[in-house]
């Protein structure tokens, strides 16, 4: 018995070597692309990021069982290292105040919105797209004269067909109209540099000629003015927001790409969140040619929270920790590492570190005798979500799993130096976890339903 004990402990190691401290390469080649509001035309308001389906990759991630070299067994040791920690868990409540993501409906019909009424900027009489076929798919509805796009509403016109009309601009027009007219309308550089920062926020940067790019996009939405406040309240409102990105943009009357007309400009106040920190290296975003449109981006703030407050995970996770912008490089009892492009979201590393807890626990008897002694090399009591930048660009969650619990003054390791690609960390928390906790992960994917978990 003792042979097949120690066979199967070193196959477990071998499936799962002890990661290095930080592997530029992977974390390099994460698909993160450089996200952000669609430049020109384009709805008055949209959103980017899903956290249900995000969650459910992360969990997805944790596929195979993995181990530590080392478990988390000290002079200290706890009780929780000397039971069987998947044959006796520790009851949960119902309701653990985790929300619970549930399926979308069916897209059908949906209400006129009431944020933007219908738009004045209508292409002249006689514009026509050109070389163009309808690809969108529609549907029918007794309330509306003709069909409609899956997923709208009657009268709903996609801002992306040919010679569509755009969502009503609230800001003054340049004249003449020209591109260089436009980037030295002092009128825009004063509404920028006057701009009171919200309560609550530091302003990072003022009056760019570029938007903010990057992993870390939410979503956007149009303004009526250039109001800071009206921008932060929205972040305020989002989950996983940190900061927000306002600035002022030239765009075409109507879509003129493929259209027989070419379309004057409109000036537009636009208001992107995020869920990463704002830094003038992001503001890469400087328009271009759309359609044969010149598109401009001026007046750009950014202003990030003052104070970041992490999330409420489940009860099984506690006793967060604030490492600044450090990783912990506690090689020998890591079990994984893995970055998740998109926002700064430590419920990522939450479903991760849950997930792998489960797949170990089906991995056998010997993690069973193992953790008799403390000895558990593959349950991972601590977990740590850091949020990793490029070039000042978000890349994405970043999440390590041990067997040991750290304090946030082990976190010595600093990727801003010795790399060579500009990398940085721009949050870095611990949360211990309950091993002894139940998890339920239930999804389903379907065309149009969002991933579904449920923690209970």
């Amino acid at each position: 018995m003792r042979s097949y004990l120690i066979l199967g402990a070193a196959a477990l190691v071998a499936a799962s070597p002890a990661p290095q401290g930080f592997d530029f390469a992977a974390v390099d080649a994460v698909q993160a692309p450089a996200q952000g509001p669609p430049v020109g035309p384009g709805p008055a308001e949209d959103v980017s990021y899903n956290q249900g389906e995000a969650q459910g990759q992360a969990a997805a991630a944790a596929a195979a069982p993995a181990s530590a070299q080392l478990a988390k067994k000290s002079a200290g040791a706890d009780l929780e290292a000397r039971t069987f920690w998947w044959l006796n868990p520790k009851p949960v409540q119902p309701n653990p105040g985790y929300p619970v993501v549930t399926p979308a409906p069916t897209p059908t019909t949906t209400a006129a919105p009431t944020y933007n009424p219908t738009s004045t900027n209508t292409a002249p009489d006689g514009c026509t797209p050109v070389s163009w076929t309808n690809t969108w798919a529609f549907t029918a509805d007794p309330a509306c004269p003709t069909a409609i796009e899956v997923g709208t509403y009657c009268g709903f016109i996609n801002p992306l067909d040919p010679c569509a009309a755009q969502p009503n601009a609230y800001g003054p027009p340049t004249v003449p109209d020209t591109v260089d007219a436009f980037k030295s309308n002092t009128v825009y550089s004063d509404l920028a540099k006057n701009a009171k920062t919200p309560t609550g926020y530091a302003q990072a940067f003022s009056n760019l000629q570029g938007s903010v790019e990057g992993s870390g996009y939410l979503s956007y939405k149009l303004l009526t003015s250039y109001d800071p406040a009206a921008c932060a309240a929205y972040c305020d409102e989002t989950k996983t927001c940190t900061g927000f990105n306002i600035f002022i943009e030239r765009d075409p009357k109507f879509n003129q790409e493929q259209c027989s007309c070419q379309a004057s400009s409109i000036t537009q106040f636009k208001c992107s969140i995020w869920g990463q920190e704002v830094k003038k290296e992001a503001a890469t975003n400087k328009g271009g040619n759309q359609g044969g449109f010149e598109v401009v981006v001026v007046g750009s703030n950014g202003y990030n929270k003052a104070t970041y407050t992490p999330p409420t995970l489940p009860p099984s996770c506690s006793k967060p920790q604030d490492c600044g912008h450090k990783l912990h490089n506690q090689q020998p009892y890591c079990i994984g590492q893995k970055t998740f492009p998109g926002p700064f979201d430590p419920t990522l590393c939450y479903a991760y570190a849950a997930k792998q807890n489960i797949v170990n626990k089906k991995a056998g008897w010997i993690n069973l005798v193992m953790s008799m002694f403390g000895m558990n090399k593959s349950a991972c009591v601590q977990f740590q979500a850091a949020y990793i930048e490029k070039a000042g660009h978000g890349v994405g969650t970043h999440c390590r799993l041990f067997t040991k619990k750290f304090s946030s003054f082990q976190a010595n390791l600093d990727i801003s130096v010795g790399g060579s690609a500009n990398f940085g960390c721009q949050k870095s928390f611990t949360w211990d976890l309950d091993v002894n906790a139940s998890f339920d992960f239930n999804w389903k994917r379907d065309l149009n339903e969002t991933l579904a978990i449920n923690f209970e």
